[in-house]
């Protein structure tokens, strides 16, 4: 999605997983699902503190986090009054514009998922991980 890397270096990101061989091998109609699956997977081993939700994890969680980590590593940030998503670095210069809308969790999860809570707290989201 970005040119720009995550601020969350450590933090595993669907480039890693395009790298992946099951991911190569993948049929190419079906990689992107793999890689976010496969990125999904990643966070939950590398970063067991921190709640991930995967691509396909389209319900809400409560409670909601304040902010996420999308597939690429961006921030989103949620308004407390609407419940929606917003991209606060967004520049489209540097962005699709998809990134600059206003989205919903469901949006979000499927389009720029996995999510993953900011914070190392499995509270967040009853700690369930989708």
């Amino acid at each position: 999605m970005s040119s720009k890397r995550s601020k969350n270096p450590a933090l595993p990101v669907l480039d890693d997983a395009f790298r992946l061989a099951s991911v190569k091998e993948a049929e190419e109609s079906a990689r992107d699902l793999a890689a976010r699956l496969a990125t999904t997977e990643l966070r939950r081993a590398s970063h067991p503190g921190r709640v991930t939700w995967g691509p396909t994890g389209q319900a809400e969680p409560v409670p909601v986090p304040p902010t996420v980590v999308d597939g690429d590593g961006d921030l989103w940030l949620r308004d407390r009054g609407t419940g929606a998503w917003t991209m606060p670095e967004f520049n489209p210069k540097e962005f699709p514009a998809r990134c600059g809308e206003v989205l919903t969790w469901s949006q979000l999860a499927c389009e720029f998922g996995p999510l993953t809570a900011l914070a190392d707290d499995r509270r967040i989201g009853g700690g369930r991980r989708r």
